[in-house]
């Protein structure tokens, strides 16, 4: 079963560095390796100096990069809800609701949701050992991970009244001496359970420890440090767990820095990623680097 490690951290921290790093890392251990950036300004193709696509491409033997288009998968969403529509209101026809879709991309959470089709194509992929995922910056990143749980309240909800819904038109059917509808025949209905099980799928294994690996990026500035009580505050909301700790471009303040960081994670596991005065521009330069990365 191969193992996905999602990198959080607030921009700038250096996630795409990081996840890069560790993919690498991966990969000279043999493994197959799959880096995947979710982040609408996508950094790797500045990291191994070439152009990667929503397609993930081979880059060495068992080693793929991937920069997934979120606009590409949002424009998706909106099209499968468009004809999801449709084919459950097709009766409706005649009051021209095409005329609403076009709005539909400027719905709040679009963007959300995009990203977590993307993060879902991660999760489906089976011909990698480990994946590797650089995402956006916080805020978008943390309401992508509610997202499943989310829906699946406001799933149970919509079922609850399509049940109530059916009784009702049953009950005038059976007043009219007409054959009753099963609520489990109801097209709506078998949707909405067709999206439950998908979204209870999803959260499910985004909460399996065997599976996926949530690590936190920050750096050693008090800023960096603010931001990672508030990132770790809304995970245990969420019920995720933070497995590793990456302190990157560190310094001389890492002990001081690892130490504050250790008794408010103390179920993490730490890593020291030195600062590196050059550039990395290719995969060679992020091979160099690995053997300098620190486990405390």
């Amino acid at each position: 079963m191969e193992k996905i490690n999602i990198f959080i951290g607030k921009g700038g921290v250096g996630k795409s560095t990081c996840s890069a790093l560790s993919a690498t890392k991966a990969y000279t251990k043999k493994n197959n390796v799959l880096l995947d950036s979710l982040d609408p300004a996508h950094n790797l193709h500045d990291i191994f100096n070439q152009k990667f696509s929503n397609k993930a491409k081979k880059i060495e033997d068992k080693y793929y990069v991937r920069e997934s288009d979120i606009s590409k998968l949002g424009k998706k969403y909106i099209k499968n809800t468009q004809n999801q529509l449709k084919n459950m209101y097709h009766y409706q026809q005649s009051l021209n609701i095409d005329k609403y879709f076009s709005i539909l991309k400027y719905a709040p959470g679009t963007e959300e949701y995009a990203a977590l089709l993307a993060l879902e194509r991660c999760i489906d992929e089976k011909k990698f050992d480990n994946i590797f995922v650089d995402t956006p910056p916080t805020a978008l990143t943390l309401k992508t991970l509610a997202l499943p749980n989310l829906s699946l309240h406001w799933i149970n909800s919509l079922l609850e009244m399509r049940v109530e819904i059916v009784n009702k038109k049953n009950t005038i059917k059976n007043i009219r001496k007409e054959n009753q509808e099963i609520v489990q025949d109801d097209p709506i209905y078998k949707r909405l359970i067709l999206m439950k099980d998908r979204y209870t799928k999803l959260n499910n294994l985004l909460k399996n420890k065997n599976i996926v690996n949530f690590i936190l990026v920050l750096n050693e500035d008090e800023m960096s440090y603010s931001e990672s009580l508030l990132i770790k505050k809304q995970m245990d909301e969420l019920n995720f767990t933070i497995n590793k700790i990456i302190i990157n471009k560190s310094t001389e303040n890492y002990d001081y820095t690892s130490k504050k960081l250790k008794s408010i994670f103390p179920l993490s596991t730490f890593q020291l990623n030195p600062f590196i005065k050059e550039n990395i521009s290719s995969i060679d330069d992020l091979v160099n680097n690995c053997g300098n990365l620190i486990t405390l």
